[in-house]
């Protein structure tokens, strides 16, 4: 297979191959716009922070690493607007070490088809630095691969914070791809995405979030939503984002260590998109 760093076809023009496949709107362009999210954070408003504990959380928001006090490994799969071209795979491991001195996590996503596909390696490391704060730091390698033309890939680094305000509210944040990778010959740039959210606990068994997300290629969008846990083993989700708007649902049902997730998300001018999510936890 060549190399898209040995030949000079823009990836512009790979990009004008995937649009007329599947025919979606602006924003998701560019390559690695998709980036693996958990049905609960989909189901809340398309939110990039890990609200719940879920390892496919780590990939954007590293901090959450700092969550899971057992093992735990995560599942998801589903298609973006109903189309099969569209589809996304994501498994995660997510553990302690050194009596939870440090936290650690890999995973691996797949987004796309034979003809177009993006792959993420991931590998995630945490550490409590604090009782109210917590970091993490994330390696991802990024492969691209467009049929009869090549592939390219590059290295990201995402960095990503907790802080703990007071007893009901947190600060948590993100900084996707803070070296400014790139792929190709033409060096597009992958997209880097600052994050920053508060997380309010008004009582028990509810969860409010507003989110502000900037990318660097794209208008920023303001992500407002919520959970709401019904019984010990149900909870269910709802949020909009702005930019396009897009109104989202889900829901979660626990049994024993076992959580199954479903999200879905609206668009204005395509089909529905849809997330399925096992996680499990390893005692």
């Amino acid at each position: 297979m060549r190399d898209l760093k040995a030949i000079k076809i823009p990836l512009q023009k790979a990009g004008i191959i995937f649009i007329s496949v599947v025919s979606i709107s602006a924003h998701l362009f560019s390559a690695f716009e998709h980036y693996p999210s958990n049905p609960v954070a989909v189901g809340s408003g398309l939110l990039f922070i890990n609200v719940q504990a879920n390892a496919i959380g780590i990939f954007a928001d590293p901090a959450s690493v700092t969550s899971f006090q057992v093992r735990n490994i995560g599942i998801v799969s589903g298609r973006r607007f109903g189309l099969k071209r569209l589809q996304h795979h994501s498994a995660v491991l997510a553990q302690p070490y050194l009596n939870k001195k440090l936290y650690f996590a890999i995973g691996a996503s797949f987004f796309g088809d034979k003809l177009y596909s993006e792959t993420i390696w991931g590998m995630v490391m945490g550490k409590r630095v604090s009782e109210k704060l917590n970091i993490g730091i994330g390696l991802m390698y990024y492969d691209l691969q467009i049929k009869n033309y090549g592939q390219a890939s590059s290295w990201g680094l995402n960095l990503g914070w907790r802080i703990k305000l007071d007893k009901s509210l947190q600060w948590l944040g993100s900084w996707r791809n803070l070296n400014s990778p790139a792929v190709g010959v033409s060096k597009d740039e992958i997209p880097q995405i600052i994050v920053s959210a508060l997380v309010f606990n008004p009582i028990q068994y509810a969860t409010v979030v507003i989110e502000w997300e900037q990318d660097t290629l794209y208008e920023s969008r303001l992500k407002m939503g919520g959970q709401f846990k019904l019984l010990p083993w149900a909870t269910i989700h709802a949020g909009h984002a702005s930019s396009p708007g897009q109104t989202t649902a889900g829901f979660e049902i626990l049994f024993k260590h076992i959580k199954i997730n479903y999200a879905v998300s609206t668009h204005s001018y395509l089909d529905l998109s849809h997330w399925f999510g096992v996680g499990f936890s390893l005692h």
